[in-house]
């Protein structure tokens, strides 16, 4: 566990060549190293909190100026650890970094671990768990849209849509719990049906959230999508639009593509992990049998597929073998080349999508695109995540407590409603509300907190 009474320090922001770097003290005995290896400009300065002092760098055992710094101080508790900080910010180059990291520890900090100052943060109740992990979620954040789900959870909106629920719970305990106390006072008839009733709304809510993280683990993770077809029929012409550069070689030639391109690009603010796929077929030699047994590989793994086909050109066994092939899988079906006459008759394309939408489009015009992208994670992960203002659950921690906390209550409604004693019926409830307090921290246990510290970067 972390040892507070040490004082830390590290550089918090990027590694490598910048033109500012930031270093980061904390701790009890933060203003005390920070008066050894920094002097302002101006003698008799005073450290005033929260306001940047211009001053020198040096190092006190040598005596060698180091660099010029700007210094703001932040006072216990109104600092990001709650304790006493100092921020240090001095040219970004990484000698300069490390001499002054190295003169720090030499006057008594040390170097923090991964996620140390948030964990401080944490225990001395700046934020709560889940707060903790929506600020390594901010700083993971690929698309604007994941910044905003990790904002809110950073700001505290899953643990202020807790509480209402703890709330609730913590109601149906105590009357439970009362007249367990009270043994004389049995609990009445309609007592327990109204307390199961309450129960059964909190289960459901709970359900909802654990639903929710089949859309949350997407935004969060982003997803793999393969792009397949027979060789010819545009599907590098289609992976360059729609990562918006040529990426993918394309040429008249059945067959280029030999092996898969990957590329990463932001859909409807989810991160997509777009692969190029060799045009699937029964190969004509053995260099593009091999492309074709990754590509199918490549679809083994995928979250989902785009199925290309080319709608000038009639139905064909290829594309008979494709869909079987893929009958199990999550898909859509781009119907290619828009912009040339179709030879795909309306009960044949309905025949062949079946159940996966299906889009005309040009990847030569760019028509059809737009709705494409609209439809990509809309109609492969559903469109109930999209909601802003409700919760959405993008973490398997999260989701493994709400969906342990509501099978404990749902055991507990059907107890309470079986007539059983209460005794019983509060066995589950403590175990249920044990796990909610999970999510926030108000359960602490060492091993979950160093779980998720681990996983944050050095200075933060």
């Amino acid at each position: 566990m972390v040892d507070l009474s040490e004082s830390i320090c590290a550089l918090s922001s990027a590694p490598g060549r910048s033109g500012i770097a930031v270093i980061r003290l904390s701790g009890p005995d933060c203003f005390g190293i920070l008066k050894l290896v920094f002097f302002p400009a101006y003698p008799k300065t005073e450290m005033p909190e929260r306001r940047a002092v211009l001053g020198i760098i040096r190092d006190p055992r040598t005596g060698v100026d180091l660099d010029e710094a700007l210094v703001t101080c932040f006072r216990t508790p109104h600092s990001y650890t709650g304790e006493d900080v100092a921020e240090l910010s001095v040219h970004g180059s990484p000698v300069v970094v490390s001499h002054l990291l190295d003169c720090l520890c030499a006057q008594g900090a040390r170097l923090a671990t991964p996620g140390e100052f948030t964990m401080r943060a944490f225990l001395h109740g700046r934020i709560d768990l889940a707060q903790a992990e929506g600020v390594r979620d901010v700083i993971e954040a690929n698309t604007l849209y994941q910044l905003q789900v990790a904002s809110r959870q950073r700001s505290g909106a899953l643990s202020r849509q807790l509480e209402p629920v703890k709330r609730t719970l913590m109601d149906i305990i105590v009357g439970l719990e009362t007249a367990v106390e009270f043994v004389e006072d049995d609990l009445a008839l309609e007592s327990r049906e109204l307390l199961a009733a309450k129960l059964e709304s909190t289960v459901e809510e709970l359900s909802r959230w654990v639903g929710s993280f089949r859309h949350g683990r997407i935004v969060r993770n982003g997803f793999n999508l393969a792009i397949v077809g027979r060789p010819n029929v545009g599907k590098s012409s289609l992976f360059n639009v729609l990562l918006a550069e040529d990426r993918s070689m394309v040429t008249e030639v059945p067959g280029t593509t030999r092996d898969f391109v990957s590329e990463s690009v932001d859909i409807e603010g989810i991160p997509v992990r777009l692969t190029d796929t060799a045009g699937v077929r029964a190969g004509q030699n053995r260099l593009e049998q091999i492309g074709v047994d990754r590509s199918l590989r490549v679809i083994a793994d995928a979250d989902a597929v785009l199925l290309v086909l080319d709608r000038s050109q009639p139905r064909c066994q290829e594309d008979e073998r494709l869909r079987e092939q893929m009958s199990t899988l999550c898909g859509i079906v781009a119907l290619n080349k828009s912009d040339l006459p179709s030879a795909w008759t309306a009960p044949e394309r309905a025949e062949y999508a079946a159940i996966w939408p299906c889009f005309d489009i040009s990847a030569l015009t760019g028509s059809g695109m737009d709705r494409l992208r609209t439809a990509i994670p809309r109609h492969l992960f559903g469109d109930q995540g999209r909601d802003r203002d409700g919760l959405l659950v993008t973490n398997l921690r999260h989701c493994q407590c709400l969906e342990a906390a509501r099978q404990h209550l749902a055991t507990g409604c059907g107890a309470l409603r079986a007539g059983l004693s209460e005794e019983f019926v509060l066995a589950d409830l403590h175990r249920g509300l044990q796990k909610l307090g999970e999510i926030t921290g108000e359960t602490r246990l060492e091993d979950i907190l160093g779980e998720i510290f681990s996983r944050f970067c050095v200075g933060k």
